[in-house]
C-alpha cells in the first residue's frame, strides 16, 4: 500500500489550548485527544511535560500523574473549536504524532496522496501564515525498499535545495530539533538571517507547487531517501 507521510510545522496556531499553555512549559510530548464529549460538550487532551519542576496546574491543564521524569496533564476544550488536528482529520487524513515546542506544533500527517497534503495545507493557510512542510515521504512501492522522497526540483534554486537538504540532514525539523538555525547556517558558511530567508523561500515555493496542484506522477521527481 502506498500513502504519504508529511512533518508540519505550525507556528503559533489559533484556537489550540496546548500549544498556548506550552510557551509556560518545556517540550510537549504525547499529546493525545478524547473524539467523544463529555455530558458538558468538552472534549479532553491529554499532554506529558518531559522538563524540570512542573506544577499541578499549566494554564487551564492540570496535572493527572506525575513522578521524576515526567507529569503527564488534562486539559478540557470545547468540542470543535477548529484547531489544527481537528482541520487536518475534517480532511479525511490521519494525525499520527503531535509535539509542541514554545508555541510551535511538529504534526505527523498520515494521507493517501499528495492531494490529501494539499488540501490540509490549504486549509490550515486559511487561518494560520506560519505552515512548513518540514518532510514529504511517499511510502515505496511493493516492488521498492525504504521510503522515497517526493520533491520537485523545478521548484527550488540549488541553492534553495541545498539550504533544504542540509537543515534536513542536520535534524533542523526533527523534534526536538538537533541542531539550530546558527548551527545550519555554520554548515553553509552562511549568516543566520540569510539560512533562515533562503529556507522560507525554499518551503515557499515547495508549498505554492503542492497548493497549485499542477505536479502529478508524471512530472513529479522522485528520489531514493539514501540520496538525501
Amino acid at each position: 500500500m502506498e500513502g504519504i507521510r508529511a512533518k508540519l510545522v505550525i507556528e503559533e496556531p489559533p484556537q489550540c489550548d496546548v500549544a498556548a499553555v506550552s510557551r509556560d512549559c518545556g517540550p510537549v510530548a504525547s499529546v493525545s485527544r478524547s473524539a467523544v464529549p463529555d455530558e458538558d460538550g468538552r472534549v479532553h487532551d491529554e499532554f506529558t511535560v518531559r522538563e524540570g519542576d512542573c506544577p499541578d496546574t499549566l494554564g487551564d491543564a492540570t496535572a493527572i500523574f506525575q513522578d521524576d521524569r515526567r507529569t503527564i496533564y488534562r486539559l478540557a476544550r470545547s468540542h470543535g473549536q477548529g484547531c489544527a488536528c481537528e482541520c487536518i482529520e475534517r480532511e479525511g487524513c490521519t494525525v499520527r504524532d503531535v509535539q509542541v515546542v514554545d508555541g510551535t506544533l511538529f504534526v505527523t500527517v498520515l494521507a493517501a496522496d499528495l492531494d490529501g497534503i494539499r488540501a490540509i495545507v490549504s486549509t490550515l493557510r486559511e487561518s494560520r501564515d506560519g505552515v512548513q512542510v518540514g518532510t514529504l515521504v511517499r511510502a515505496p512501492p511493493e516492488s521498492e525498499s525504504g521510503p522515497l522522497w517526493v520533491t520537485d526540483p523545478g521548484e527550488l534554486t540549488a541553492r534553495q535545495r541545498e539550504v533544504l537538504e542540509t537543515a534536513h540532514e542536520m535534524g533542523y525539523f526533527e523534534y526536538p530539533r538537533n541542531a539550530t538555525a546558527e548551527a545550519v547556517a555554520t554548515e553553509l558558511d552562511v549568516a543566520t538571517p540569510t539560512f533562515t530567508e533562503h529556507l522560507a523561500a525554499a518551503q515557499r515555493n515547495l508549498l505554492e507547487g503542492f497548493l497549485d496542484g499542477s505536479n502529478n506522477q508524471s512530472d513529479t521527481t522522485i528520489q531514493s531517501s539514501h540520496g538525501q
